[in-house]
Protein backbone atom coordinates (compact mmCIF):
# COMPACT_ATOMS: atom_id res chain seq x y z
CA UNK A 1 0.00 0.00 0.00
CA UNK A 2 1.38 3.18 -1.25
CA UNK A 3 0.49 5.06 2.18
CA UNK A 4 2.42 8.72 3.14
CA UNK A 5 0.71 9.05 6.77
CA UNK A 6 -2.16 7.08 8.39
CA UNK A 7 -3.68 8.16 11.40
CA UNK A 8 -5.35 6.42 14.25
CA UNK A 9 -7.87 8.38 16.14
CA UNK A 10 -6.47 8.54 20.24
CA UNK A 11 -2.72 8.11 18.99
CA UNK A 12 -0.48 11.10 19.90
CA UNK A 13 0.94 12.85 16.61
CA UNK A 14 3.62 15.45 17.07
CA UNK A 15 2.96 18.18 14.95
CA UNK A 16 5.45 20.69 13.68
CA UNK A 17 4.54 24.39 13.87
CA UNK A 18 6.20 27.15 12.71
CA UNK A 19 5.30 30.97 14.17
CA UNK A 20 4.15 33.01 11.50
CA UNK A 21 4.98 36.89 11.15
CA UNK A 22 1.63 38.48 10.13
CA UNK A 23 2.54 40.01 6.47
CA UNK A 24 2.00 43.32 5.52
CA UNK A 25 -0.49 44.72 3.82
CA UNK A 26 0.41 45.22 -0.34
CA UNK A 27 0.67 48.93 0.50
CA UNK A 28 2.98 49.19 3.41
CA UNK A 29 5.04 45.80 1.97
CA UNK A 30 8.20 46.67 1.61
CA UNK A 31 10.30 45.94 -1.68
CA UNK A 32 12.12 42.99 -0.38
CA UNK A 33 8.57 41.74 0.60
CA UNK A 34 6.89 42.43 -2.54
CA UNK A 35 9.78 41.19 -4.45
CA UNK A 36 9.22 37.84 -2.11
CA UNK A 37 5.40 37.26 -2.65
CA UNK A 38 5.76 37.51 -6.06
CA UNK A 39 8.30 34.80 -6.72
CA UNK A 40 6.38 32.95 -4.56
CA UNK A 41 3.57 33.41 -7.09
CA UNK A 42 5.29 32.48 -10.04
CA UNK A 43 6.50 29.10 -8.55
CA UNK A 44 3.35 28.15 -7.59
CA UNK A 45 2.22 25.20 -9.04
CA UNK A 46 -1.57 24.58 -10.53
CA UNK A 47 -2.57 20.67 -9.80
CA UNK A 48 -6.08 19.15 -11.16
CA UNK A 49 -6.51 15.76 -9.60
CA UNK A 50 -9.24 12.97 -10.31
CA UNK A 51 -11.23 11.27 -7.92
CA UNK A 52 -12.36 8.13 -9.29
CA UNK A 53 -15.75 7.65 -6.72
CA UNK A 54 -18.33 4.56 -6.31
CA UNK A 55 -19.90 3.07 -3.37
CA UNK A 56 -22.23 0.21 -1.79
CA UNK A 57 -20.34 -2.31 -4.39
CA UNK A 58 -21.48 -5.09 -2.32
CA UNK A 59 -19.94 -7.90 -4.46
CA UNK A 60 -21.99 -6.86 -7.72
CA UNK A 61 -18.45 -8.44 -9.50
CA UNK A 62 -21.13 -8.75 -12.41
CA UNK A 63 -23.57 -6.96 -13.95
CA UNK A 64 -26.12 -9.68 -13.81
CA UNK A 65 -29.70 -7.81 -13.32
CA UNK A 66 -28.17 -4.29 -12.86
CA UNK A 67 -29.49 -1.36 -14.83
CA UNK A 68 -30.10 2.48 -14.28
CA UNK A 69 -31.50 5.17 -15.91
CA UNK A 70 -29.52 8.51 -15.94
CA UNK A 71 -32.45 10.75 -16.29
CA UNK A 72 -34.27 8.78 -13.17
CA UNK A 73 -32.07 7.31 -11.23
CA UNK A 74 -34.18 4.04 -11.01
CA UNK A 75 -33.31 0.59 -12.81
CA UNK A 76 -36.39 0.78 -14.99
CA UNK A 77 -37.95 4.05 -16.48
CA UNK A 78 -36.59 6.34 -19.86
CA UNK A 79 -32.99 5.80 -20.77
CA UNK A 80 -32.19 2.98 -18.93
CA UNK A 81 -29.20 0.58 -19.81
CA UNK A 82 -27.85 -1.94 -18.35
CA UNK A 83 -24.81 -1.50 -16.25
CA UNK A 84 -22.38 -2.26 -13.60
CA UNK A 85 -20.11 -5.37 -13.49
CA UNK A 86 -16.49 -4.81 -12.43
CA UNK A 87 -15.07 -5.49 -15.21
CA UNK A 88 -16.77 -2.82 -17.09
CA UNK A 89 -16.35 -0.52 -13.91
CA UNK A 90 -12.25 -0.93 -14.14
CA UNK A 91 -12.55 -0.37 -17.89
CA UNK A 92 -14.02 3.04 -16.94
CA UNK A 93 -11.65 3.90 -14.49
CA UNK A 94 -8.89 2.73 -16.85
CA UNK A 95 -10.69 5.31 -19.59
CA UNK A 96 -10.98 8.23 -16.89
CA UNK A 97 -7.00 7.63 -16.37
CA UNK A 98 -5.71 8.27 -19.59
CA UNK A 99 -7.64 11.75 -19.47
CA UNK A 100 -6.06 12.60 -16.63
CA UNK A 101 -3.36 9.92 -14.59
CA UNK A 102 -3.44 12.33 -11.52
CA UNK A 103 -6.23 9.88 -10.29
CA UNK A 104 -6.90 8.29 -7.64
CA UNK A 105 -9.86 5.55 -6.89
CA UNK A 106 -11.99 5.68 -3.96
CA UNK A 107 -14.60 3.46 -2.96
CA UNK A 108 -16.70 4.50 0.00
CA UNK A 109 -18.11 1.71 2.18
CA UNK A 110 -20.17 -1.48 1.77
CA UNK A 111 -17.57 -2.87 -0.87
CA UNK A 112 -18.98 -6.51 0.59
CA UNK A 113 -22.19 -7.90 2.67
CA UNK A 114 -25.80 -8.48 0.94
CA UNK A 115 -23.39 -9.94 -1.70
CA UNK A 116 -25.03 -11.88 -4.34
CA UNK A 117 -24.03 -15.84 -4.72
CA UNK A 118 -20.59 -15.46 -7.04
CA UNK A 119 -19.34 -13.70 -4.16
CA UNK A 120 -20.99 -13.87 -0.91
CA UNK A 121 -20.10 -17.99 -1.41
CA UNK A 122 -17.16 -17.63 -0.19
CA UNK A 123 -17.23 -14.83 2.13
CA UNK A 124 -16.77 -11.94 -0.56
CA UNK A 125 -13.03 -12.99 -0.42
CA UNK A 126 -13.88 -12.74 -4.59
CA UNK A 127 -14.60 -9.11 -4.19
CA UNK A 128 -11.76 -8.03 -2.39
CA UNK A 129 -9.44 -9.73 -4.88
CA UNK A 130 -11.35 -7.80 -7.64
CA UNK A 131 -11.25 -4.55 -6.22
CA UNK A 132 -7.43 -4.79 -5.77
CA UNK A 133 -7.15 -4.33 -9.28
CA UNK A 134 -8.39 -0.64 -9.45
CA UNK A 135 -8.90 0.31 -5.36
CA UNK A 136 -6.22 2.98 -4.03
CA UNK A 137 -8.57 3.40 -0.86
CA UNK A 138 -12.01 2.44 1.13
CA UNK A 139 -13.52 3.30 3.76
CA UNK A 140 -15.71 0.68 6.09
CA UNK A 141 -19.51 0.64 5.48
CA UNK A 142 -21.81 -1.36 7.92
CA UNK A 143 -21.78 -4.06 5.92
CA UNK A 144 -17.90 -4.87 6.84
CA UNK A 145 -18.81 -5.70 9.56
CA UNK A 146 -21.98 -8.15 9.11
CA UNK A 147 -19.96 -11.05 10.12
CA UNK A 148 -18.42 -8.63 12.94
CA UNK A 149 -14.82 -7.31 13.45
CA UNK A 150 -12.78 -10.78 13.20
CA UNK A 151 -14.54 -11.40 9.95
CA UNK A 152 -13.39 -7.90 8.55
CA UNK A 153 -9.88 -8.34 9.50
CA UNK A 154 -9.67 -11.88 8.18
CA UNK A 155 -10.63 -10.26 5.16
CA UNK A 156 -7.90 -7.58 5.15
CA UNK A 157 -5.01 -9.29 5.83
CA UNK A 158 -6.11 -12.63 4.53
CA UNK A 159 -5.95 -16.07 5.77
CA UNK A 160 -8.64 -18.50 5.82
CA UNK A 161 -12.28 -18.74 6.90
CA UNK A 162 -12.38 -19.83 10.37
CA UNK A 163 -15.37 -22.01 9.85
CA UNK A 164 -15.58 -22.93 6.38
CA UNK A 165 -11.25 -23.13 5.86
CA UNK A 166 -9.85 -22.14 2.56
CA UNK A 167 -11.47 -21.53 -0.39
CA UNK A 168 -10.75 -23.86 -3.06
CA UNK A 169 -10.89 -20.38 -5.29
CA UNK A 170 -8.27 -19.08 -3.94
CA UNK A 171 -6.71 -21.46 -1.23
CA UNK A 172 -3.86 -18.86 -0.22
CA UNK A 173 -5.93 -15.84 -0.13
CA UNK A 174 -3.58 -12.91 0.72
CA UNK A 175 -6.99 -9.61 1.81
CA UNK A 176 -6.35 -6.52 0.68
CA UNK A 177 -3.76 -4.61 -1.00
CA UNK A 178 -5.95 -1.13 -1.04
CA UNK A 179 -6.49 1.35 2.45
CA UNK A 180 -9.28 0.55 4.00
CA UNK A 181 -10.34 3.32 6.81
CA UNK A 182 -12.43 3.39 10.06
CA UNK A 183 -11.64 6.49 11.85
CA UNK A 184 -14.84 6.98 13.89
CA UNK A 185 -14.33 2.71 14.93
CA UNK A 186 -13.07 2.56 18.19
CA UNK A 187 -11.06 -0.45 19.75
CA UNK A 188 -12.74 -0.52 23.27
CA UNK A 189 -9.61 -2.14 24.59
CA UNK A 190 -6.91 0.18 23.25
CA UNK A 191 -9.13 3.49 22.53
CA UNK A 192 -7.46 3.89 18.95
CA UNK A 193 -9.64 3.40 16.03
CA UNK A 194 -9.76 -0.51 14.47
CA UNK A 195 -8.05 0.59 11.12
CA UNK A 196 -6.13 3.64 10.29
CA UNK A 197 -8.38 6.87 10.13
CA UNK A 198 -7.02 8.51 7.53
CA UNK A 199 -4.12 8.43 4.63
CA UNK A 200 -2.39 10.79 2.64
CA UNK A 201 -1.62 10.17 -1.29
CA UNK A 202 0.49 11.92 -3.61
CA UNK A 203 -1.49 12.45 -6.56
CA UNK A 204 0.52 14.87 -9.55
CA UNK A 205 2.30 16.49 -7.26
CA UNK A 206 0.01 17.81 -4.87
CA UNK A 207 -0.99 15.76 -1.97
CA UNK A 208 -4.60 14.54 -0.48
CA UNK A 209 -5.91 13.94 2.52
CA UNK A 210 -8.41 11.25 3.07
CA UNK A 211 -10.31 10.87 6.06
CA UNK A 212 -12.66 7.66 6.30
CA UNK A 213 -16.02 6.98 8.84
CA UNK A 214 -18.90 5.27 8.69
CA UNK A 215 -22.57 5.25 10.16
CA UNK A 216 -22.79 5.55 13.85
CA UNK A 217 -26.19 3.23 13.08
CA UNK A 218 -24.20 0.81 12.48
CA UNK A 219 -24.85 -0.76 16.17
CA UNK A 220 -28.58 -0.97 14.48
CA UNK A 221 -27.83 -2.62 11.20
CA UNK A 222 -25.59 -5.54 12.08
CA UNK A 223 -25.48 -8.24 14.43
CA UNK A 224 -24.64 -7.17 18.29
CA UNK A 225 -22.04 -9.80 18.93
CA UNK A 226 -19.81 -9.38 16.40
CA UNK A 227 -18.90 -5.21 17.31
CA UNK A 228 -18.67 -5.64 21.08
CA UNK A 229 -15.27 -5.11 20.71
CA UNK A 230 -15.48 -1.75 19.26
CA UNK A 231 -17.63 1.84 19.53
CA UNK A 232 -18.81 3.65 16.57
CA UNK A 233 -18.42 7.41 17.56
CA UNK A 234 -19.93 10.51 15.96
CA UNK A 235 -18.26 11.46 12.90
CA UNK A 236 -18.21 14.80 12.77
CA UNK A 237 -15.95 15.96 15.39
CA UNK A 238 -13.28 13.03 14.36
CA UNK A 239 -13.69 14.56 10.21
CA UNK A 240 -13.10 18.20 12.19
CA UNK A 241 -9.62 16.85 14.49
CA UNK A 242 -8.12 14.59 11.63
CA UNK A 243 -8.89 17.49 8.86
CA UNK A 244 -6.83 19.70 11.53
CA UNK A 245 -4.12 17.31 11.59
CA UNK A 246 -4.11 17.10 7.83
CA UNK A 247 -4.00 20.81 7.13
CA UNK A 248 -0.77 21.14 9.95
CA UNK A 249 0.91 18.47 7.95
CA UNK A 250 0.95 20.23 4.66
CA UNK A 251 -1.55 18.52 2.34
CA UNK A 252 -3.15 20.87 -0.48
CA UNK A 253 -6.83 19.13 -0.13
CA UNK A 254 -9.03 17.20 2.47
CA UNK A 255 -11.27 14.72 1.51
CA UNK A 256 -13.79 12.83 4.25
CA UNK A 257 -15.69 9.68 2.64
CA UNK A 258 -18.54 8.26 4.91
CA UNK A 259 -20.48 5.93 4.62
CA UNK A 260 -23.36 7.99 5.35
CA UNK A 261 -26.42 9.34 3.23
CA UNK A 262 -28.89 11.02 1.94
CA UNK A 263 -32.06 11.31 -0.31
CA UNK A 264 -32.78 13.24 -2.81
CA UNK A 265 -36.54 13.70 -4.59
CA UNK A 266 -37.75 10.20 -6.18
CA UNK A 267 -36.64 9.63 -9.44
CA UNK A 268 -34.12 12.94 -10.22
CA UNK A 269 -31.61 12.86 -12.40
CA UNK A 270 -28.20 11.35 -11.60
CA UNK A 271 -26.65 14.65 -11.26
CA UNK A 272 -29.42 16.49 -9.80
CA UNK A 273 -29.56 17.60 -5.93
CA UNK A 274 -33.12 18.23 -5.57
CA UNK A 275 -34.84 18.06 -2.43
CA UNK A 276 -31.84 16.42 -0.41
CA UNK A 277 -32.17 15.37 2.87
CA UNK A 278 -30.78 13.04 5.30
CA UNK A 279 -27.42 12.20 7.62
CA UNK A 280 -24.62 12.80 4.88
CA UNK A 281 -26.33 16.34 4.05
CA UNK A 282 -26.40 17.19 7.90
CA UNK A 283 -22.70 16.17 8.48
CA UNK A 284 -21.61 18.03 5.47
CA UNK A 285 -22.50 21.18 6.92
CA UNK A 286 -21.36 20.62 10.21
CA UNK A 287 -17.75 19.54 8.25
CA UNK A 288 -17.95 22.46 5.83
CA UNK A 289 -15.03 24.62 6.05
CA UNK A 290 -12.42 21.72 7.64
CA UNK A 291 -12.73 19.52 4.40
CA UNK A 292 -12.68 20.52 0.64
CA UNK A 293 -15.24 17.83 -0.62
CA UNK A 294 -17.41 14.86 0.99
CA UNK A 295 -18.03 11.83 -0.68
CA UNK A 296 -21.03 9.59 0.99
CA UNK A 297 -23.01 6.19 0.14
CA UNK A 298 -25.68 4.02 2.40
CA UNK A 299 -29.09 5.42 0.49
CA UNK A 300 -27.73 3.96 -2.94
CA UNK A 301 -28.72 6.96 -3.97
CA UNK A 302 -26.63 9.13 -6.63
CA UNK A 303 -26.50 12.80 -6.12
CA UNK A 304 -24.26 15.94 -6.80
CA UNK A 305 -24.59 18.73 -4.66
CA UNK A 306 -23.13 22.05 -2.66
CA UNK A 307 -23.91 22.29 0.99
CA UNK A 308 -23.15 24.75 2.84
CA UNK A 309 -20.43 25.73 -0.29
CA UNK A 310 -18.60 21.79 0.42
CA UNK A 311 -19.53 19.50 -2.63
CA UNK A 312 -21.00 16.48 -1.50
CA UNK A 313 -21.69 13.31 -3.96
CA UNK A 314 -22.62 9.72 -4.37
CA UNK A 315 -23.13 7.59 -6.91
CA UNK A 316 -25.52 5.13 -6.50
CA UNK A 317 -24.61 1.13 -6.04
CA UNK A 318 -23.82 -1.66 -7.23
CA UNK A 319 -20.91 0.16 -9.70
CA UNK A 320 -23.37 1.60 -11.86
CA UNK A 321 -22.55 5.10 -11.59
CA UNK A 322 -18.65 6.08 -11.46
CA UNK A 323 -18.50 10.20 -9.84
CA UNK A 324 -15.38 12.19 -11.17
CA UNK A 325 -14.79 14.78 -9.24
CA UNK A 326 -11.87 16.94 -10.55
CA UNK A 327 -9.59 18.91 -7.57
CA UNK A 328 -7.74 21.89 -8.73
CA UNK A 329 -5.08 22.68 -6.60
CA UNK A 330 -2.78 25.36 -5.88
CA UNK A 331 0.70 23.42 -4.15
CA UNK A 332 2.28 26.30 -2.85
CA UNK A 333 -0.70 28.01 -0.88
CA UNK A 334 -1.88 24.57 0.12
CA UNK A 335 -5.61 25.47 -0.81
CA UNK A 336 -8.18 23.95 -3.44
CA UNK A 337 -9.11 26.64 -6.04
CA UNK A 338 -11.63 24.36 -8.50
CA UNK A 339 -13.62 21.62 -7.81
CA UNK A 340 -16.17 20.24 -10.28
CA UNK A 341 -18.10 16.48 -10.16
CA UNK A 342 -20.54 14.43 -12.54
CA UNK A 343 -21.79 10.79 -12.25
CA UNK A 344 -21.47 8.54 -15.20
CA UNK A 345 -23.44 5.60 -15.87
CA UNK A 346 -20.86 2.56 -16.25
CA UNK A 347 -22.14 1.24 -19.34
CA UNK A 348 -21.04 -1.79 -21.08
CA UNK A 349 -18.82 0.29 -23.99
CA UNK A 350 -15.73 0.53 -24.50
CA UNK A 351 -13.01 -1.54 -23.25
CA UNK A 352 -13.66 -3.73 -19.87
CA UNK A 353 -10.97 -4.54 -17.64
CA UNK A 354 -9.13 -8.39 -18.45
CA UNK A 355 -7.39 -8.03 -16.19
CA UNK A 356 -11.07 -7.83 -13.74
CA UNK A 357 -12.79 -10.41 -15.94
CA UNK A 358 -10.21 -12.98 -15.25
CA UNK A 359 -11.01 -12.97 -11.63
CA UNK A 360 -14.54 -12.47 -12.15
CA UNK A 361 -14.75 -14.77 -14.37
CA UNK A 362 -12.61 -17.35 -11.99
CA UNK A 363 -14.97 -17.16 -9.11
CA UNK A 364 -18.23 -17.29 -11.39
CA UNK A 365 -17.01 -20.83 -12.68
CA UNK A 366 -16.52 -22.05 -9.40
CA UNK A 367 -20.13 -20.78 -8.44
CA UNK A 368 -21.93 -21.47 -11.56
CA UNK A 369 -22.38 -25.14 -10.90
CA UNK A 370 -24.57 -23.76 -7.16
CA UNK A 371 -26.16 -21.04 -8.67
CA UNK A 372 -27.43 -22.51 -11.59
CA UNK A 373 -29.86 -25.57 -9.87
CA UNK A 374 -33.56 -24.66 -10.37
CA UNK A 375 -35.65 -24.36 -7.72
CA UNK A 376 -38.65 -23.65 -9.16
CA UNK A 377 -41.09 -21.79 -11.70
CA UNK A 378 -43.11 -18.76 -10.69
CA UNK A 379 -45.95 -17.66 -13.05
CA UNK A 380 -45.33 -14.24 -11.78
CA UNK A 381 -42.39 -11.54 -10.79
CA UNK A 382 -42.61 -11.50 -6.65
CA UNK A 383 -40.66 -7.82 -6.77
CA UNK A 384 -39.75 -5.42 -4.01
CA UNK A 385 -42.43 -2.46 -5.12
CA UNK A 386 -44.60 -1.38 -1.96
CA UNK A 387 -47.75 -0.90 -2.30
CA UNK A 388 -49.29 1.88 -0.14
CA UNK A 389 -49.02 0.31 2.62
CA UNK A 390 -45.39 -1.14 2.81
CA UNK A 391 -45.96 -4.30 1.55
CA UNK A 392 -44.32 -6.10 -1.37
CA UNK A 393 -45.00 -9.43 -3.26
CA UNK A 394 -41.36 -10.87 -2.59
CA UNK A 395 -41.89 -10.15 1.68
CA UNK A 396 -45.44 -11.70 1.96
CA UNK A 397 -43.51 -15.04 0.31
CA UNK A 398 -40.55 -14.41 2.62
CA UNK A 399 -42.28 -14.19 5.31
CA UNK A 400 -44.97 -17.02 4.72
CA UNK A 401 -41.68 -19.13 3.68
CA UNK A 402 -39.88 -18.38 7.27
CA UNK A 403 -43.44 -19.10 8.81
CA UNK A 404 -43.34 -22.46 7.14
CA UNK A 405 -39.94 -23.48 8.30
CA UNK A 406 -40.39 -22.77 11.55
CA UNK A 407 -44.11 -23.81 11.92
CA UNK A 408 -43.68 -27.16 12.74
CA UNK A 409 -43.69 -27.94 16.56
CA UNK A 410 -40.02 -29.41 16.73
CA UNK A 411 -38.73 -26.21 14.26
CA UNK A 412 -40.39 -23.58 16.69
CA UNK A 413 -44.00 -23.75 16.85
CA UNK A 414 -44.39 -20.37 15.21
CA UNK A 415 -47.17 -18.49 14.68
CA UNK A 416 -46.24 -15.45 13.32
CA UNK A 417 -42.74 -14.80 10.84
CA UNK A 418 -41.46 -10.56 10.95
CA UNK A 419 -39.06 -9.42 8.37
CA UNK A 420 -37.72 -6.35 7.37
CA UNK A 421 -38.31 -6.38 3.18
CA UNK A 422 -34.98 -3.95 3.19
CA UNK A 423 -32.80 -7.11 3.64
CA UNK A 424 -34.20 -8.60 -0.01
CA UNK A 425 -31.82 -6.99 -2.24
CA UNK A 426 -33.43 -8.69 -5.69
CA UNK A 427 -36.37 -9.23 -7.14
CA UNK A 428 -37.42 -12.96 -8.15
CA UNK A 429 -38.14 -12.76 -11.79
CA UNK A 430 -40.98 -14.33 -13.45
CA UNK A 431 -40.01 -17.97 -15.28
CA UNK A 432 -37.30 -20.21 -14.05
CA UNK A 433 -35.55 -19.87 -10.23
CA UNK A 434 -32.76 -20.67 -9.55
CA UNK A 435 -30.69 -21.34 -6.04
CA UNK A 436 -28.51 -18.10 -6.96
CA UNK A 437 -31.76 -15.74 -7.47
CA UNK A 438 -32.89 -17.29 -4.11
CA UNK A 439 -29.15 -16.30 -3.01
CA UNK A 440 -28.96 -12.81 -4.25
CA UNK A 441 -32.65 -11.89 -2.89
CA UNK A 442 -31.54 -12.95 0.59
CA UNK A 443 -27.75 -13.09 0.78
CA UNK A 444 -27.01 -11.77 4.27
CA UNK A 445 -27.07 -15.61 5.53
CA UNK A 446 -29.25 -14.87 8.78
CA UNK A 447 -30.76 -17.48 11.01
CA UNK A 448 -34.32 -17.91 11.79
CA UNK A 449 -35.57 -17.62 15.46
CA UNK A 450 -38.65 -18.44 16.84
CA UNK A 451 -39.43 -17.13 20.64
CA UNK A 452 -42.20 -16.37 22.52
CA UNK A 453 -43.29 -12.52 23.03
CA UNK A 454 -46.45 -10.94 24.57
CA UNK A 455 -49.06 -8.83 22.88
CA UNK A 456 -47.97 -5.82 24.15
CA UNK A 457 -44.36 -6.80 23.10
CA UNK A 458 -45.14 -7.23 19.93
CA UNK A 459 -46.74 -3.70 19.50
CA UNK A 460 -43.90 -2.15 20.68
CA UNK A 461 -42.00 -4.17 18.28
CA UNK A 462 -44.22 -2.57 14.99
CA UNK A 463 -43.73 0.79 16.28
CA UNK A 464 -40.18 1.10 16.96
CA UNK A 465 -39.98 -0.01 13.39
CA UNK A 466 -40.89 3.03 12.24
CA UNK A 467 -38.14 4.81 14.31
CA UNK A 468 -35.23 2.64 13.38
CA UNK A 469 -35.25 2.06 9.66
CA UNK A 470 -32.44 3.34 7.33
CA UNK A 471 -34.88 6.22 5.85
CA UNK A 472 -33.86 10.20 6.33
CA UNK A 473 -37.82 11.02 7.21
CA UNK A 474 -40.67 9.28 9.05
CA UNK A 475 -42.89 8.74 5.80
CA UNK A 476 -39.79 7.09 3.82
CA UNK A 477 -40.05 4.51 6.78
CA UNK A 478 -42.18 1.72 6.09
CA UNK A 479 -43.40 -1.44 8.34
CA UNK A 480 -42.39 -4.39 9.24
CA UNK A 481 -43.94 -6.95 6.62
CA UNK A 482 -45.40 -10.08 8.02
CA UNK A 483 -46.66 -13.57 7.10
CA UNK A 484 -50.53 -14.84 6.19
CA UNK A 485 -51.88 -15.47 9.35
CA UNK A 486 -51.28 -11.68 11.09
CA UNK A 487 -53.16 -8.69 10.35
CA UNK A 488 -51.92 -4.99 11.52
CA UNK A 489 -53.23 -1.57 10.93
CA UNK A 490 -51.16 1.76 11.60
CA UNK A 491 -51.46 5.39 11.57
CA UNK A 492 -49.04 7.15 9.43
CA UNK A 493 -49.87 9.86 10.76
CA UNK A 494 -48.38 9.57 14.09
CA UNK A 495 -45.07 10.75 14.21
CA UNK A 496 -42.21 8.30 16.15
CA UNK A 497 -42.67 8.20 19.69
CA UNK A 498 -46.63 7.85 19.81
CA UNK A 499 -47.26 4.36 21.26
CA UNK A 500 -50.70 4.26 19.72
CA UNK A 501 -49.50 4.35 15.91
CA UNK A 502 -50.20 0.82 16.04
CA UNK A 503 -54.11 0.50 16.07
CA UNK A 504 -55.39 -3.39 15.46
CA UNK A 505 -53.43 -6.80 15.03
CA UNK A 506 -54.96 -10.19 14.54
CA UNK A 507 -54.07 -13.67 14.78
CA UNK A 508 -55.86 -15.39 11.78
CA UNK A 509 -58.59 -13.22 12.19
CA UNK A 510 -58.92 -13.50 15.45
CA UNK A 511 -58.25 -10.53 18.36
CA UNK A 512 -54.66 -10.48 20.18
CA UNK A 513 -54.62 -9.42 23.62
CA UNK A 514 -51.84 -7.37 25.50
CA UNK A 515 -50.86 -9.75 28.30
CA UNK A 516 -51.57 -13.27 25.80
CA UNK A 517 -47.80 -14.91 24.68
CA UNK A 518 -47.10 -15.96 20.79
CA UNK A 519 -44.46 -17.70 18.90
CA UNK A 520 -43.22 -15.33 16.71
CA UNK A 521 -40.30 -15.45 14.04
CA UNK A 522 -37.77 -13.39 12.69
CA UNK A 523 -33.94 -12.92 12.27
CA UNK A 524 -31.02 -13.77 14.39
CA UNK A 525 -30.11 -10.42 13.97
CA UNK A 526 -32.97 -8.71 15.44
CA UNK A 527 -34.09 -11.12 18.08
CA UNK A 528 -30.45 -10.06 19.40
CA UNK A 529 -31.57 -6.37 19.63
CA UNK A 530 -30.55 -5.48 15.97
CA UNK A 531 -31.98 -2.60 14.23
CA UNK A 532 -33.21 -0.92 17.03
CA UNK A 533 -36.57 -2.86 17.10
CA UNK A 534 -38.24 -3.50 21.07
CA UNK A 535 -39.49 -6.45 21.70
CA UNK A 536 -37.32 -9.19 20.51
CA UNK A 537 -34.28 -8.85 22.87
CA UNK A 538 -37.02 -10.14 25.77
CA UNK A 539 -38.31 -12.77 24.22
CA UNK A 540 -38.15 -16.26 25.42
CA UNK A 541 -38.07 -19.98 24.76
CA UNK A 542 -35.89 -18.98 21.62
CA UNK A 543 -35.11 -21.82 18.65
CA UNK A 544 -32.96 -21.42 16.56
CA UNK A 545 -33.39 -22.95 12.55
CA UNK A 546 -31.89 -22.45 9.12
CA UNK A 547 -30.86 -19.71 6.69
CA UNK A 548 -33.52 -17.66 5.81
CA UNK A 549 -32.48 -18.11 2.22
CA UNK A 550 -32.36 -21.75 2.62
CA UNK A 551 -36.18 -21.65 4.36
CA UNK A 552 -36.73 -19.51 1.29
CA UNK A 553 -35.42 -21.66 -1.48
CA UNK A 554 -37.87 -24.57 0.50
CA UNK A 555 -40.75 -22.94 0.03
CA UNK A 556 -40.58 -22.31 -3.25
CA UNK A 557 -39.92 -25.85 -4.28
CA UNK A 558 -42.72 -27.23 -2.46
CA UNK A 559 -45.22 -24.44 -3.84
CA UNK A 560 -43.88 -24.95 -8.02
CA UNK A 561 -45.28 -22.49 -9.94
CA UNK A 562 -46.29 -19.80 -7.34
CA UNK A 563 -48.44 -17.11 -7.96
CA UNK A 564 -48.56 -13.82 -6.40
CA UNK A 565 -49.98 -13.90 -3.11
CA UNK A 566 -52.75 -11.45 -2.00
CA UNK A 567 -54.77 -10.12 0.45
CA UNK A 568 -54.04 -7.36 3.12
CA UNK A 569 -51.80 -8.28 5.79
CA UNK A 570 -51.14 -4.34 6.65
CA UNK A 571 -53.29 -1.46 6.34
CA UNK A 572 -52.15 2.29 6.32
CA UNK A 573 -55.24 4.36 8.01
Amino acid sequence: MAVVVAGLIGVPTWLATNAQATAPTQATAAPAARTAQTARTATAKKVTAQLLVFNDFHGHMTSDGLSISAKTSTSKGPGYVTAGGAPWLAGKIAAAKKDNPASLVLSVGDQVGGSPLISGYYHDEGTIETLNRFVDVAVVGNHEFDEGTAELRRLLNGGCHPDDGCSPVSPDYAGATFDMLAANVIDRKTGKSMLPGYVIKKVGGARIGIIGTVTPDTTDLVPLDGIRDVKFVDEAPVIKKLAKQLRTEGVDAVVAMTHSGADQTARSPINSCKGLAGPAKDLTAQVSGSVDVVLSAHTHQPYICKVKGTLLTSAASYGRLLTKVQVTMNTSTHEVTGLKAGNVVVKHSGRRSTAVATVVDRYRRATDPIATKKVTTLQQALTRTTTRSGETYLGRVIADAQLAATKPKAKGGAQIAVINHGLARMNLEKGKVTYGDVFDAQPMGNHLVTMTLTGRQIDAMLESSFCHEAAVGNDDRVPLEVSGSFFYSFDAGKKCGHQIRIRDMRLNGKRMYADRKYRVTTIDMFADGGNGLAGFADGTKRVTGALERDALAQYLKKHPGLGLPHGTRIKAL
